[in-house]
């Protein structure tokens, strides 16, 4: 084989914790293969065809896209991913509305905005249910003082004179690491509207309030509050381009409709990777971007040591049902649609909720629109004259697999039905002519996930962020085996953000190159300041 087909590194998959390592890795002159099962890059966040329209899977909106405020050489941690590959001009991000780039919709008609910056965010629950301030200004504060010492935590294994030399730096995660997001309302004693506000995007974690873990929530909360984009050009340029510049490397390949099928181990190495179509690859470094427990199956569970056993004997988190929808002659300023998202809210408890709907009640549904053509109007992904809307909502996996497998027609049935009530609420609450403008319907359950992203039980997450799961608990990349390395959204976290976190961590493990430090770059105050600035600039243009 000639030079160019000797690989430094061979991943196994292409989401988006895989793409940004072997990015950076193609940057720093490594020769990289990828294999992918599917013809389309990006994992959940790929984007598939239908007709004229391109929509992406599951993506909606993403944060750490800042540009370095004044005063900072460093920008968010996605601004500086792609600064580092040199595709920082041409990958660029649009700001979502600053007054709500969530729009949470209660089941009393009130519509409260979630803005950037936690003040204006007390004022706003004040204002819709007076009363609330204090409860929740102490809610913050907690939120506030967590997020604080989670930046400063050591990029490394902590050792046990750290604990005892810099622990006294970390007591309020020390208090709240066995907490869940719900007792800390209790604590607080956040009243049932200011709860439903702060916990609408349920979603975003697939976990109810009780379940979910405070430091999850204090992540994807704060990080959103420093400022929500979407990409200029959609997430297809975004994940084409980040694809064809590891292409672009000599060396470097992606090998698409190349699903995996077999993993070898001899000792404490990985050797070879087989495909389906029968053929072999190999590599001095092996990185997983596989649900880990599928990778572990087909290496041999009996390979691993009894604590990864233990480690890789995780639950998986919820699923969802998408409806995708095509639009014609349709505008969503005329019906007070924001360039935000909407989440809504048929009852105040979402862990009421969150029990119906994982048991199959939808008679009280609480979902979210997402509308990609309002947040970018770059063309690529619709037609001109066209729009794209997507409405999205929580369900589990168990009976829509047992359906599909037994009956499927029914299974048709039942997905399509519960598409249409959801449609039912967005006509009854926001567009009232919704179907007349509707092109395009496609509707995607968990075994839709499970088919075209590879992801067990159609889970959203991998392994779910509990507070069990999160911190040291939680799967490291590095495994028994030397030369192999998991990259995904269990051995990390997911989103967009958290796993271009496991890229970039996993690029300065292999290399050493620790380019981004998160200590280093501006405060969440500052980030929230510019990000006002910038939305302010973007509105007089």
């Amino acid at each position: 084989m000639s030079d160019d087909f000797k690989y430094d590194y061979l991943f196994i998959g292409t989401g988006n914790s895989a793409l940004t390592a072997a990015s950076l890795l193609a940057n720093a002159g490594k020769k990289v293969c990828m294999l992918e099962a599917h013809e389309y890059p990006g994992g959940y966040a790929h984007t598939f065809p239908w007709g004229d329209f391109q929509f992406c899977a599951q993506v909606h909106y993403i944060w750490g896209c800042n540009p370095p405020p004044p005063g900072h050489t460093q920008g968010g941690q996605i601004y500086e991913f792609l600064k580092k590959i040199g595709l920082e001009r041409e990958l660029t991000f649009e700001l979502f509305d600053p007054d709500g780039y969530d729009r949470m919709a209660m089941p009393d008609g009130k519509i409260v905005g979630i803005p950037y910056g936690f003040n204006q965010l007390v004022d706003n629950i004040e204002e819709a249910y007076p009363g609330s301030r204090d409860s929740v200004r102490r809610f913050l504060n907690i939120i506030e003082r967590i997020r604080y010492e989670m930046v400063r935590v050591p990029d490394h294994q902590i050792r046990w004179w750290e604990y005892m030399a810099k622990g006294w730096r970390f007591l309020t995660l020390l208090k709240y690491k066995k907490k869940t997001l719900q007792e800390v309302f209790d604590e607080c004693a956040v009243s049932k509207e200011a709860q439903a506000v702060l916990c609408a995007q349920a979603a975003d974690f697939m976990l109810p309030p009780e379940k979910l873990s405070v430091f999850a929530f204090t992540g994807l909360f704060c990080g959103y509050g420093n400022g929500a984009f979407y990409p200029t050009k959609h997430y297809k340029h975004y994940f084409e381009r980040i694809a064809n510049f590891i292409t672009e490397h000599r060396g470097c390949h992606i090998f698409y409709k190349s699903m995996v099928t077999g993993i070898e181990a001899d000792g404490d190495h990985i050797t070879k990777v087989h495909t389906k179509d029968g053929k072999t690859f190999t590599a001095r470094e092996i990185v997983c971007n596989m649900d880990p427990q599928k990778a572990a199956e087909m290496i041999g569970l009996e390979k691993f040591p009894d604590t990864w056993r233990k480690k890789l004997d995780y639950d998986y988190s919820g699923s969802s049902l998408m409806v995708y929808l095509g639009l014609k002659d349709f505008d969503f300023e005329k019906y007070g649609l924001s360039n935000g998202n909407v989440w809504h809210m048929e009852q105040w408890d979402m862990n009421k909720i969150w029990k119906e709907q994982g048991a199959g009640d939808f008679s009280k549904p609480f979902f979210f629109i997402s509308m990609p053509t309002h947040h970018s109007t770059e063309p690529g992904v619709a037609p001109p004259g066209h729009q794209i809307m997507e409405v999205g909502t929580y369900t589990e996996y168990k009976e829509w697999k047992e359906l599909h497998d037994t009956d499927y027609k029914a299974y048709e049935a039942k997905k399509n039905a519960l598409g249409e009530q959801l449609l039912d609420l967005v006509e009854k609450h926001y567009v009232p002519d919704l179907r007349k403008h509707i092109v395009v319907k496609v509707v995607g359950s968990p075994t839709t996930n499970e088919e075209w992203v590879w992801a067990p039980k159609g889970t959203a997450y991998g392994e779910p962020c509990t507070p069990h799961q999160i911190g040291p608990r939680r799967l490291p990349q590095e495994t028994p085996f030397k030369n192999f390395y998991f990259c995904n959204a269990t051995a990390g976290y997911a989103g967009i953000y958290g796993t271009t976190s496991n890229g970039i961590r996993l690029y300065a493990k292999l290399t050493g190159d620790r380019f981004y430090d998160i200590t280093k770059g501006p405060t969440d105050k500052e980030f929230i300041e510019d990000t006002r600035k910038l939305a302010s600039t973007s509105a007089r243009g």
